[in-house]
């Protein structure tokens, strides 16, 4: 589930910069974990607009699936995948806001604009909190999905250690062949996951969801299926032209 929200996050992610450079009248080439845009008549606005569209367009579909999860679907089957598309969301634009002094699409942006180091680190600042914090919460959240018969140990590592050692090297077979700077920052950007295992270590007792919830369906199949399958797609670019 890790995997499939992984890639029906990012993925998007990518195309809402493509998108709104070419709504700016600028073509590029969107490809599965990058997009290239030809937009060297573009102002520092236009640029610092298109490097913020994807973490922008992954924060509300990041809210939007937490929202329908803690409002509808905590208790039922597509919860779980919901949770993994709202923490993956949420975490695809704080994960630039943590970034904004050193790399990534809001450092870009600033850089554009040519905001001062000092607002960068600010900002460097209060996205490393942040998301250190929704890290630790999502932890204790996904300890509910746990089957009931595991103990604390075997809990944390289902749902937070496992995820975290084994999502990075799926990912990158996935979405293979890949710069070298995008494998990097795939498997450093995964340290906040520590996080979430400290969140799911120090979880508080809760019910856990009904084993019957937490079955593998033929939906969740379905969803990692079609993400494989437009990242597969995108693998050798599709081009946007005016």
């Amino acid at each position: 589930m890790f995997v499939a929200a992984y890639a029906l996050t990012i993925t998007p992610h990518e195309a809402a910069h493509a998108l709104y450079a070419y709504f700016l009248g600028f073509s590029s080439t969107l490809f599965q974990m990058w997009v290239n845009p030809d937009a060297a008549a573009a102002s520092a606005a236009q640029l610092a607009g298109i490097a913020s569209a994807g973490p922008v367009f992954s924060l509300a579909g990041g809210l939007l699936c937490g929202s329908l999860y803690l409002g509808l679907y905590r208790h039922k089957s597509v919860g779980l995948f919901l949770l993994m598309m709202a923490m993956v969301g949420i975490y695809a634009f704080l994960g630039p806001v943590a970034g904004a002094a050193f790399g990534g699409d809001f450092h870009l942006a600033f850089r554009f604009l040519g905001a001062s180091a000092a607002l960068q680190w600010t900002v460097s600042t209060i996205g490393t909190v942040l998301l250190a914090a929704f890290m630790f919460q999502f932890g204790k959240e996904i300890m509910r999905w746990a089957p009931a018969r595991y103990g604390r140990t075997a809990a944390v590592i289902c749902t937070t250690v496992a995820p975290w050692l084994l999502g990075p090297p799926l990912i990158i077979a996935i979405y293979w062949p890949l710069p070298k700077f995008l494998i990097g920052s795939t498997i450093t950007g995964s340290a906040f996951w520590l996080f979430a295992v400290l969140g799911a270590a120090f979880a508080s007792r809760q019910p856990r969801v009904e084993d019957a919830t937490t079955v593998l369906r033929a939906m969740d199949l379905l969803a990692l299926t079609i993400a494989v399958i437009m990242v597969r797609a995108l693998a050798h670019g599709l081009r946007l032209a005016h």
